[in-house]
């Protein structure tokens, strides 16, 4: 957990796939945000309880059944919106009332706090990561130490090359990185060790990348990742 002057993340680690979702917590407001809320919430709601939160808006960063499936029981106790980029939103072809779309580069506002949206495709078309400071809540697009699979239903090895060399390009090197899953040694990094240790950054040449990805990375490295050295 992250305590900061003017916000707060929490992490949670749910489910039989070891799913990390996260609240985004306005300190001053008690507003909340619960990023892709699915499985077991008790923990969650116990959290909300005893800190006089307030759960305001859903942020999915994409629509695989692991990151949903406890939408609709929030929504039963909770009419809040639903925020999702556009591409997944036609992707998914799910209907809710309370959609919010958003498109990359979208500012989420939450209380005091403004939540970029980052469209970043190549896990799903519209894959979403959320930049709030120096925190990057990265869903399926970036695990620390690894990236989302490309084979799925919806997935796109070129997307996802031009995807994470936006991520480099772009954020501060000292990014804190929140994944989608826990499938590594620890349950968060920097993105200067990502650059380092995460063999997907280590890729200057589509060809190879995909090449990486689709054929060789599933047979050769086994979770939890590790940091791999650029060769």
């Amino acid at each position: 957990m992250q305590d900061l002057k003017s916000y707060t993340i929490k992490t949670f680690e749910v489910g039989p796939m070891l799913n990390l979702i996260y609240l985004i917590i306005d300190n001053e407001t008690k507003l909340t945000a619960i990023v892709d809320p699915a499985w077991d919430l008790t923990e969650v709601y116990k959290y909300i309880d005893n800190n006089d939160l307030i759960l305001h808006k859903i942020l999915l960063t994409h629509s695989h059944h692991d990151h949903v499936n406890a939408i609709d029981k929030i929504l039963k106790t909770y009419d809040i919106p639903v925020h999702i980029n556009d591409k997944e939103k036609s992707f998914w072809g799910k209907t809710y009332d309370n959609f919010v779309v958003n498109r990359g580069g979208d500012i989420i506002k939450l209380g005091c706090l403004d939540i970029k949206s980052i469209h970043s495709p190549g896990h799903t078309p519209g894959s979403t990561c959320y930049h709030l400071d120096k925190n990057l809540i990265a869903g399926d697009t970036l695990f620390v130490f690894g990236c989302g699979r490309c084979d799925l239903h919806g997935g796109n090895p070129e997307e996802m090359f031009t995807t994470l060399s936006h991520i480099k390009s772009s954020l501060d090197k000292n990014t804190i990185i929140l994944p989608g899953h826990n499938y590594s040694i620890k349950k968060e990094s920097t993105l200067n060790e990502e650059l380092k240790g995460n063999p997907f950054f280590h890729f200057t040449q589509l060809d190879r990348f995909i090449e990486y990805r689709m054929k060789i990375h599933d047979n050769i490295r086994s979770s939890p990742y590790s940091p791999v050295e650029e060769n």
